[in-house]
């Protein structure tokens, strides 16, 4: 049975790399989950209710952003790409008193969960594409929720959901353990290399 396990999670990995691949690097840290896109739902609440679970097609059909950003990590590259996906403002119109929460816990497939103010994530985007083609697995996906502004390793990929907290609570980001503080998450300037144009660029 372990045996099984072993290499049925080996070919499932094995395929999150074949599928939806892209030009800059993948950021997956931990064991890859996995999901169908068609089985996917995003689950957002207010904590201690009921959550709204929200499919791919679904979440489709509300306001979406476009943007043309760079995203750039701390190992030393950056990509300059076309991105879509979803705003907080968004999610949190869905909610008639999003104001009387003001922490979040986003939670990933694979079982970590973050927490962040409600007004510093209004600087974060819920990522569904990179250049016209849905974030694998491997590249964050199904939503992958980043700030252009920080380094790539700060962002939260494979996200399940998403839940409104009251209370007093404090930063945490699992990565913070490998030495990954908040405040050395903005892109410094610097020379990285940038894939798109394949040299080195001074940002």
């Amino acid at each position: 049975m372990t045996l099984f396990r072993s290499l049925q999670t080996r070919y499932e990995q094995k395929e999150a790399f074949t599928k939806s691949t892209f030009p800059w690097p993948a950021i997956y840290r931990d064991p890859l989950p996995h999901i169908e896109p068609s089985q996917y739902a995003l689950q957002i609440r207010i904590e201690n209710q009921l959550p709204k679970s929200m499919p791919l097609k679904q979440l489709a059909t509300l306001p979406s952003f476009n943007e043309s950003r760079r995203i750039t990590s701390k190992s030393g590259w950056t990509y300059y790409g076309h991105w879509k996906g979803l705003t907080f403002q968004t999610l949190f119109n869905l909610f008639s008193t999003p104001h009387l929460y003001p922490w979040v816990r986003i939670e990933s497939l694979n079982g970590q969960h973050y927490l962040i103010d409600r007004k510093n994530l209004m600087n974060y985007r819920v990522i569904t594409e990179s250049d016209g083609n849905p974030l694998s697995v491997l590249y964050g996906g199904p939503l992958w929720v980043h700030c252009f502004d920080y380094y790539v390793e700060y962002g939260i990929p494979n996200v399940k959901s998403i839940v409104l907290l009251q209370g007093e609570h404090e930063y945490y980001h699992p990565n913070e353990a490998l030495g990954f503080r908040l405040d050395q998450a903005r892109v410094m300037p610097g020379s990285y290399y940038a894939i798109h144009h394949e040299k080195i660029a001074t940002l």
